[in-house]
């Protein structure tokens, strides 16, 4: 899901690459025609070195110990992919010139990183849905453009479906998100703990109920 929303370009850089799979296969695709696989530990970089040099396209892919971007100077598209949302957008503030194309795929707090994206000019321009057994992901492809744009808490927490391919697939989603916060208000009331995070669930579970 991911690779098919990297758009073609001359260099991508994979932030959190853990073991260079995607640039790899991006490289051997012919997506990019070079990659960087970053990384902020030694110990998933050491491995992502090692798949790479038993590729066919190893002198195309560089590895940088990296946190974030800081020490990546250039990049026509940056992926990152497995983090939480607010991970993502602190990552972004150290966006460098020459880094407009992005590829996103927070695994929490959507609508945090949705929201940062529209208050500093990166602008989603596709989002996509993948479904894995029991768990459903979602990414998004967007653009700095430097133009920031307001959203709704609806297109915040579930993206704006006229910018899925499967509208079928979108409505499932908005279903899952909604079973997912459904089982949380169920923990807490299990756990007798309610508060303000249990309100927040019951308010967020009203919207969910509305896209489905």
């Amino acid at each position: 899901m991911v690779a098919d929303l990297v758009p073609c370009c001359n260099l991508v850089a994979d932030i959190g690459t853990d073991h260079g799979y995607l640039p790899i296969y991006l490289v051997n695709k012919g997506i990019c025609e070079r990659a960087i696989a970053a990384d902020i530990n030694e110990g998933p970089l050491s491995s992502a070195r090692k798949n790479i040099a038993l590729t066919r396209v190893k002198d195309k892919i560089e590895t940088v110990l990296s946190d974030g971007l800081k020490n990546i100077e250039k990049a026509d598209c940056v992926t990152i992919a497995g983090m939480g949302g607010e991970l993502i957008a602190s990552i972004l503030e150290h966006r460098k010139e020459g880094m407009t194309h992005f590829v996103l795929q927070p695994q929490r707090s959507y609508d945090v990183l949705r929201y940062f994206l529209a208050e500093n000019g990166f602008e989603i321009k596709k989002e996509a849905i993948a479904k894995e057994n029991d768990k459903m992901y979602c990414a998004f492809y967007a653009e700095y453009t430097g133009k920031n744009y307001e959203i709704t808490e609806n297109e915040a927490l579930l993206g704006k479906s006229g910018l899925f391919e499967d509208d079928t697939l979108y409505k499932e989603y908005a279903e899952y998100r909604r079973k997912e916060i459904e089982k949380a208000i169920a923990q807490i009331e299990k756990a007798g703990a309610k508060g303000e995070r249990y309100e927040e669930l019951k308010r967020l579970l009203e919207i969910f109920s509305l896209s489905v």
